[in-house]
């Protein structure tokens, strides 16, 4: 290992200690998980419907969620993991940047609004050993119509907290990636924030910013902090 390669190691440890991912815009890039689960269950000019009157704000995103979850009834998990590759376009470099950041010491966890079925799929697909999300009710491996628990406005920070807190990690040490108004508290929380592909909601909230559809060009922003020089 040359010495350059073994000084970003060393600062890399020595600086974060956990990635937080974001999901639906940041991981899934050509849609979002709730309507993903609506469309496959022949619902999609319904959630488009339920979709509008949220834009329109006649619903809070939150009450779009439980309309949104009504129309998932019936849909079997079996079936969602079986459309997920032919529905789903996830960011390129997933798999090389968890592996890097493996390598680094870094853990990294999935944290989403969205459904927890979905981010679990991602979570397999890519060994991470923990991810968040939102409850929608299963019952005898198809979906219900309701939801259990939703993370809500602070569910994600909760979530984040409550790991950092079960494995001894500050939010000093942390790093999140996302894209949406819904990462604003977590990048509040943090040390370092990313704002990838991002909505006009997270401008002048984040530390870094980038549009691109290769997860890997994120890697420089992890040593880019203090005086660090390769």
């Amino acid at each position: 290992m040359r010495a350059g390669q073994l000084y970003i190691k060393e600062y890399m440890s020595n600086t974060f200690k956990l990635a937080c991912f974001d999901m639906d815009g940041t991981i899934i890039r050509n849609t979002n998980s709730v309507r993903y689960l609506c469309i496959i269950n022949g619902m999609e000019e319904q959630v488009m419907r339920i979709e509008h009157m949220e834009d329109a704000g006649q619903v809070s995103w939150i009450e779009a969620d439980h309309m949104k979850a009504q129309l998932m009834k019936g849909l079997c998990i079996e079936e969602v993991k079986h459309q997920f590759d032919k529905s789903i376009h996830l960011i390129s470099g997933i798999d090389f940047v968890i592996d890097y950041l493996m390598q680094q010491g870094i853990r990294s966890i999935l944290i989403t609004s969205g459904p927890i079925q979905v981010a679990r799929i991602i979570g397999e697909r890519f060994s991470l050993k923990t991810v968040y999300g939102s409850d929608y009710q299963v019952i005898n491996g198809c979906f219900t119509g309701k939801i259990t628990s939703h993370l809500g406005e602070d569910g994600k920070l909760d979530c984040l907290r409550s790991y950092c807190q079960n494995n001894d990690i500050s939010l000093n040490d942390c790093i999140a990636i996302g894209d949406s108004s819904s990462d604003i508290d977590i990048f509040r929380a943090v040390r370092k924030s990313i704002a990838i592909n991002y909505s006009d909601a997270l401008k002048g909230r984040a530390s870094e910013y980038i549009n691109t559809e290769n997860l890997k060009d994120i890697v420089n922003f992890f040593v880019r902090d203090g005086d660090f020089k390769q």
